[in-house]
């Protein structure tokens, strides 16, 4: 967490892992279950870069079964994911003579469904929290890498979300996703603020990176973690002042 020290006008939101249960937990708990190692999912995930099927999905360019089953094949490619865990073990200085898979059968169907469960949980003091922004007169906006059609997101968002953001900022319908510096942008644009004047929070380094990369105040929010969050938001609310300090 680092402050600008500059007058803070609004805060940002992630959703998955920020506002509701962090989707890593089931991935966590998939990994386990099927004896695989840690974090091994997602590497898989993240190893073909912006044109991955989950990141495609994210932006809304392919329909939700040409992604189950283009995200399974690729986590079942056991020669290039091993290469690349090989990789990530050795960039973090982990053991790199761990048992890696000689054949997976990942069900992304299955996987993808647990994920989204998750996403029906919410973490009620960061809502507190965006509620008591609201009351003092700063903006408040979501900016979200999810999917388009798929009915457990929409649902959580109809039930949960709707009203409690000034923005609702979604990859699937913009065609943009973290960590692109202009999904950033113009989210700013729409709350009519520069980058420097938000606090943005998110549960994956390499989205803060970004938004820092901007300007913005970045917070990671942690599993189990997320009133150190609100309280980290608090304290860079208080030491800016406040935009319009209520009783």
């Amino acid at each position: 967490m680092e402050s600008n020290n500059g007058r803070i006008r609004a805060v940002i939101f992630d959703i998955g892992g920020v506002v509701v249960k962090s989707p890593f937990i089931a991935i966590s708990v998939y990994e386990r279950e099927h004896r695989l190692p840690a974090n091994y999912i997602n590497v898989a995930l993240s190893k073909k870069g912006a044109r991955g099927a989950f990141q495609q999905y994210e932006r809304g360019e392919i329909n939700y079964e040409e992604f189950v089953d283009l995200w399974t094949d690729e986590l079942n490619e056991v020669e290039q994911n091993n290469a690349a865990y090989r990789q990530y073990l050795q960039r973090r200085n982990l053991d790199v003579h761990m048992i890696l898979p000689q054949e997976t059968q990942i069900n992304g169907s299955v996987l993808f469904a647990q994920m989204m469960e998750l996403a029906q949980t919410p973490n009620d003091c960061v809502v507190e929290l965006i509620r008591w922004l609201r009351s003092r007169g700063y903006r408040v906006a979501a900016l979200t890498n999810n999917f388009k059609n798929d009915t457990v997101s929409v649902t959580v968002r109809n039930e949960l979300l709707v009203g409690l953001f000034d923005e609702f900022v979604e990859s699937s319908v913009v065609g943009l996703r973290k960590p692109d510096p202009k999904f950033y942008l113009h989210v700013c644009n729409l709350l009519e603020i520069r980058p420097s004047e938000a606090i943005f929070l998110d549960d994956i380094g390499i989205n803060l990176r970004a938004a820092k990369a901007l300007g913005m105040t970045p917070i990671q929010v942690e599993i189990d973690k997320e009133l150190d969050a609100v309280k980290a938001v608090k304290n860079i609310i208080h030491s800016c002042g406040a935009l319009s300090p209520k009783i």
